[in-house]
């Protein structure tokens, strides 16, 4: 893991990956040219939205945590309703990944448990945020421009 992680760039572009993950699968594009790729991008989709989700949970502290817990919440909501959709045959070629269907299945279970967490992670930090915040964001960084 890098020295600094850069929460908001990295939470933009898995959602871009997710926007496109569902652009592919909704077109009939060749199983033989893409199969692979597109089930690839799942697995590291999953793998990421993990990552991430653990990377939250773990650091309270995190300055704009609430924001990235809302962002990855979001991520992850629209990431399981794709390969809920993906299993349920509602995409064009969706037979042409039933040989992974164990795993997206797996998959499924995991972010929506996932999702489940992020949520009351959020309403937590929502609901603690209030009573700590002192002084805004704004005046944060009035004050420290100084």
């Amino acid at each position: 893991m890098p020295q600094k992680t850069h929460y908001q760039d990295d939470l933009f572009l898995l959602s871009v990956l997710v926007k496109s993950l569902e652009a592919g699968l909704s077109v009939e594009a060749d199983a033989e040219y893409f199969r692979d790729r597109i089930s690839g991008d799942i697995f590291f989709l999953d793998g990421s939205i993990r990552v991430f989700h653990g990377l939250l949970a773990q650091n309270a502290q995190l300055i704009e945590r609430a924001e990235y817990l809302k962002l990855l919440e979001r991520t992850g909501r629209a990431f399981a309703s794709i390969v809920d959709r993906l299993l349920a045959g509602r995409f064009p070629r969706a037979e042409d990944y039933s040989a992974y269907s164990a795993q997206f299945r797996s998959i499924l279970e995991a972010q929506r448990a996932i999702v489940q967490d992020l949520a009351a992670l959020l309403q937590e930090a929502d609901g603690g945020s209030s009573e700590t915040d002192l002084v805004s964001q704004d005046e944060l960084s009035e004050l420290l421009r100084g």
